[in-house]
């Protein structure tokens, strides 16, 4: 009788986690763009993982492998191993993404880890006033973020976490550095397979650029006084918050070992839910769903709701541990930029 009553009662709790994040989506279509393009190191923003990619970014919720630094840094104590994961894709307007991620336990409640996320924006040529058609010389930009993590379980299911980033922006010989930090925690209802997740993000003062030798000149000497000193001068360049966002998100195993819905120790059915409200840009949804056969084979499928381009989402996944007998998993994912085309990101994670 009890466990009857304990059943009903968790269902009913998805039921209305679940509406409450679906309703409270539709409310994006009321709001307007504010404050877009105002921040630094907007990169930050930018989404990692082919797996988080592949169910429409609804993973503050899911949040269970190296990836998960980004998203939700309490996540790494889901990741019961060592674990490295590596991610390459090629954006829009050849922008190349590269991350880097690595998870390992220190004991049986304390987690580590350490991300690397980088953008390289490839060369571009330099024009003038004089020279609009370009001068023949070339320039790069790119984007750089290191970050290291803990978080601890605090009881059998509530976890914490902690990321702390270094940030640089690099343009021509131009820099601009920082520092942000990440805040999280996942509830994590393991026997009935639901977790919440809830992550603060890019905590941190307003950064600007600060460094490099085209910042600073030489003020010309007066007509009228032809002997004076020539001081040295530095340009004074504006400083901008970072891109501050807070994510919650839900999600829960509908088919599988762990459901409260319906068992079943073949097939799996993963249904994710997740907002998102940055300083920079309205209030916005994810939904994403995940199949698994045998723990081998992986299809996702995501939508997201008040994003300016993205929108539709879909990959899948090899899971390589019950073919090769290694911790390795390969993932993959194409998402649909509208005007802008479609990316496609593979991340490769390995266990020890």
């Amino acid at each position: 009788m009890r466990k009857k009553i304990k059943n009903r009662f968790s269902k009913s709790l998805i039921l209305k986690l679940f509406l409450a994040v679906l309703f409270s989506g539709a409310s994006v279509y009321a709001q307007g763009l504010t404050k877009v393009g105002t921040t630094a190191a907007n990169f930050l923003s930018i989404e990692v993982g082919a797996r988080a990619l592949g169910m429409g970014g609804a993973y503050v919720g899911v949040a269970d492998d190296p990836s998960t630094l980004y998203w939700n840094a309490s996540g790494i104590g889901l990741v019961p191993q060592t674990t490295v994961m590596y991610q390459f894709g090629k954006r829009y307007a050849d922008i190349r993404h590269h991350y880097l991620g690595l998870t390992t336990p220190l004991s049986s409640s304390d987690y580590f880890g350490v991300m690397v996320d980088y953008f390289d924006l490839g060369e571009m040529e330099v024009t003038t006033l004089e020279k609009p058609e370009g001068t023949g010389e070339t320039f790069g930009a790119s984007d750089l973020a290191i970050g290291i993590a803990y978080a601890r379980q605090l009881t059998d299911k509530v976890y914490v976490g902690f990321l702390a980033k270094y940030v640089n922006e690099t343009i021509w010989m131009e820099n601009a550095y920082g520092f942000a930090f990440d805040i999280s925690t996942i509830y994590n209802l393991e026997s009935s397979g639901i977790r919440i997740g809830m992550n603060i993000s890019n905590l941190g003062p307003s950064m600007g650029i600060s460094d490099g030798p085209h910042l600073s000149f030489y003020k010309e000497k007066p007509d009228d006084y032809p002997g004076s000193p020539q001081p040295e001068a530095k340009l004074a360049t504006k400083q901008f918050p970072l891109p501050l966002g807070f994510s919650i998100g839900v999600s829960s195993v509908l088919i599988g070992r762990q459901s409260t819905w319906l068992e079943n120790g073949e097939h799996s059915l993963t249904l994710a839910f997740s907002m998102n409200d940055y300083y920079d840009a309205p209030l916005r949804s994810n939904f994403g769903v995940e199949y698994s056969w045998k723990d081998l084979l992986f299809l996702r499928g995501g939508y997201r709701i008040g994003y300016d381009t993205q929108k539709y989402s879909v990959g899948f996944g090899l899971d390589f541990y019950k073919v090769t007998n290694t911790n390795a998993r390969l993932d993959y994912v194409w998402v649909d930029y509208g005007n802008l085309g479609g990316i496609n990101v593979i991340s490769l994670q390995l266990g020890f």
